[in-house]
């Protein structure tokens, strides 16, 4: 019967079926979940890719709708108050605002951050929030990895720098998964207690 099926509506048409399908989806990553987007990119237990600018609105969805805990390791973070609207900026105020609602919000950066960035670390510590340095100067932590609610994981190559945000070409997998989230997590959690105050 499956067979009768396939071949009354044609191999054509579920190709057809199939490119559109792909099309749209693409569509969606690059124009609807861009930056300022407000679509969840991620269909319940899938993988999505977010290709360059649709890493910034799919992750500000997700942020603005934690309700557990926020974990960030990233290589290269860079705030900047000459610039309020500044996308690293507005994620970082989202970081203190979920803090300050009480949500478990922790953020280990490389030693890079700090030297060339301080005032990201100036930033976070003055709102109180927990952040490390790596273990030691010698290890290059060069993760980009954002973990939400114990359910959400953002991972690729996307740093928190404007740059990387709306120019570069960058690619991040957004993951719906429990299970790798807690692998995931394990590997935050085994960065962050081995981590340095950033003072």
């Amino acid at each position: 019967m499956g067979v009768s099926v396939l071949r009354g509506v044609g191999l054509g048409a579920l190709v057809a079926v199939f490119i559109a399908g792909l099309v749209v989806g693409y569509y969606v990553a690059l124009h609807v979940a861009g930056p300022g987007g407000q679509q969840p990119a991620a269909p319940e237990g899938g993988v999505f890719f977010l290709p360059d600018r649709a890493y910034y609105g799919n992750l500000t969805y997700y942020l603005d709708r934690a309700n557990k805990s926020v974990y960030v390791v990233m290589y290269v973070v860079k705030y900047d108050p000459r610039y309020p609207d500044d996308p690293v900026n507005k994620l970082l105020r989202k970081l203190v605002d979920l803090y300050k609602k009480g949500i478990d919000v922790r953020v280990v950066v490389d030693d890079q951050t700090l030297i060339s960035y301080p005032d990201t670390i100036n930033y976070l510590v003055q709102n109180g929030v927990p952040v490390k340095l790596d273990e030691s100067k010698s290890v290059t932590t060069h993760a980009k990895i954002v973990i939400i609610d114990g359910k959400y994981v953002f991972i690729g190559s996307h740093n928190w720098t404007e740059s990387a945000l709306t120019r570069n070409h960058e690619t991040t997998l957004l993951v719906d998964s429990t299970k790798l989230a807690q692998e995931v997590t394990s590997y935050f959690e085994s960065v962050w207690s081995s981590g340095r105050p950033p003072a």
